[in-house]
């Protein structure tokens, strides 16, 4: 009888073991990753990184945070769709663009939320030599804020003293955006055309 148990256990352990391994699979497929880690608006992304040239792995990790994919998004301060761009900074940026009539509820058209938000994030990028971490600590809290905690010596900048931003919101929209863009990168491999 202790025989035919033991035999039953060794079952139940080997069945619990395949169940672990199927479930282990599934959850670091690239299918299931990539269901976690969604593109959306892919055709809109690829358009707006080309022409602003700013990597779309960058802008979708950012949309991501910002507005989890909702093109109606609207926060507490007024930012507005996919990108969550401000009123007051959308009007400035259609004007670089040339975007003439513009209203700010056309922030919440997706195609126009992008292309706004986009060349804002590359604007940033130009501004703080290619430095990611500058540039999005400004996207969330403005480059006044990024200029005067650099010029005051609060934060150096830099990547490794991301917990010293000063703004809370903003250190943690950091670290989220660095690390779904990073997420982003490793499940489709650094290749945006698949």
């Amino acid at each position: 009888m202790f025989v035919v148990n033991l035999k039953r256990v060794a079952r139940q352990i080997l069945a619990f073991l395949g169940i672990l391994l199927v479930v282990y699979l599934i959850f670091h497929s690239r299918w299931y990753l990539r269901r976690v880690y969604p593109i959306h608006y892919k055709d809109e992304i690829t358009q707006y990184s080309l022409e602003h040239d700013v990597d779309p792995f960058l802008v979708t990790a950012v949309i991501r945070v910002e507005s989890r994919f909702r093109p109606q998004a609207l926060s507490a301060k007024g930012a507005r769709g996919l990108m969550q761009v401000m009123p007051d900074t959308g009007n400035w940026i259609a004007g670089e663009l040339g975007i003439r009539e513009f209203d700010p509820d056309k922030l919440y058209d997706p195609m126009t939320n992008l292309n706004v938000g986009t060349w804002y994030l590359a604007f940033l990028l130009r501004e703080y030599r290619g430095d990611p971490v500058l540039a999005l600590a400004a996207y969330n809290a403005g480059r006044g804020n990024v200029s005067k905690w650099i010029d005051e010596q609060r934060w150096s900048g830099g990547e490794g003293d991301i917990d010293s931003i000063p703004f809370p919101e903003t250190r943690e929209y950091v670290k989220k955006v660095l690390h779904l863009y990073r997420k982003y990168h490793e499940v489709y491999r650094g290749r945006w055309e698949e």
